[in-house]
């Protein structure tokens, strides 16, 4: 089996990580695994450091360039497996120039549906959701609505073993100080103006957040004044990072899983977040961590409170959401699972 990859980001977040995984695990079973990615892109680079075959091409404007490039490909390819909402863009049009190829896109944003044919045509073959949420949203806008199914995003079980590093040496703050933070890029749909609202009301903990994205200028004004929040920017080596965390606070308005918890929950940090998009379907309120609505600034203060003192709960709801992820969220388990959708296609 052969199957083209195709990815249209700059950067190298947590949509190219699992990219990554997935190419890695289906080469173990024998897929042949190539990528076309945005030119000189970070995905294309370390891609091809892990031995893959690699196409690049840009990704600009009407995206003509990108979807001829396509076209000349696909026929040497069983499947074409879509990973961004660009790459979807693309393979659609790829297959109105006539591309026969099936196409399975992955959806991992719980944004409705914005452009339907492109969800409809005749070969798109399966649109993997990464949560519940999402397939319900997207199912709404699909004709047939069993093209759309749930394969959830797993991780790396592993990646946080071995020696570790203390966000506190970056921030400047002594080992005592209890640190609550979040990883993820500093965009609209993460909220965290709810996140430096709540901080200023816990003067006494130090947040952090971690990553960069276009919102960091306005974000560090509206931190201006409170010492006791702290950016550190994108870490590319988060994970000898993670583990100096206290606690996981995430205030996202909206969020397709949110994988950045389950590193969270592997490393056994506890967690209070907002239900917002499929969150609830791992941060399980009073079972893998504490929940709040999304903006309900009391409520979060309320459960971070809770977390904060209440060292039985914090131990029962990690070792709740480590055995969980073990279970049923490993990048194993995600491959496995779409590894079957591919063989189903072509049977």
């Amino acid at each position: 089996m052969k199957v083209l990859h195709i990815n249209s980001e700059k950067s190298w977040r947590g949509g190219e990580q699992q990219m990554s995984s997935l190419m890695n695990l289906l080469r173990d079973e024998g897929v042949e695994n190539h990528v076309l990615c945005r030119k000189d892109s970070e995905a294309a680079n370390r891609l091809r450091e892990q031995g893959f075959i690699v196409h690049e091409v840009g990704f600009s404007g009407l995206k003509i360039k990108a979807s001829l490039k396509l076209k000349s490909l696909s026929g040497q390819f069983d499947i074409i497996h879509t990973h961004t909402a660009n790459a979807h863009t693309v393979a659609y049009y790829s297959a109105i120039l006539g591309s026969q190829t099936p196409i399975v896109v992955s959806k991992r944003t719980d944004f409705p549906v914005k452009s339907p044919k492109k969800f409809n045509h005749q070969k798109i073959a399966k649109i993997l959701c990464v949560s519940k949420k999402i397939q319900e949203i997207t199912q709404k806008d699909v004709i047939k609505p069993d093209r759309v199914e749930t394969v959830y995003s797993g991780i790396d079980t592993k990646r946080f073993e071995g020696d570790q590093k203390d966000i506190r040496d970056l921030i400047g703050v002594s080992k005592k100080e209890v640190l609550i933070g979040n990883c993820s890029a500093l965009a609209p749909q993460k909220d965290y103006f709810t996140f430096i609202d709540l901080a200023k009301r816990f003067p006494d903990k130090h947040f952090v957040l971690i990553g960069d994205g276009p919102l960091e200028d306005q974000l560090k004004e509206y931190a201006a004044g409170a010492e006791n929040i702290h950016f550190t920017g994108f870490l590319k080596d988060i994970n000898l990072y993670l583990k100096s965390l206290d606690f996981f606070l995430m205030t996202s308005e909206t969020e397709g899983l949110g994988t950045s918890l389950l590193d969270a929950m592997i490393c056994k940090i506890p967690i209070v977040a907002t239900r917002a998009g499929g969150i609830p379907e791992i941060v399980i309120h009073e079972q893998t961590g504490l929940t709040a609505e999304v903006r309900d600034i009391e409520e979060l203060a309320r459960q971070l409170n809770r977390m904060l003192e209440d060292s039985d709960l914090r131990q029962k709801l990690t070792q709740n959401a480590y055995n969980n992820v073990i279970k049923n969220f490993s990048r194993e388990i995600t491959a496995k699972k779409t590894y079957e959708v591919y063989k189903r296609i072509l049977a």
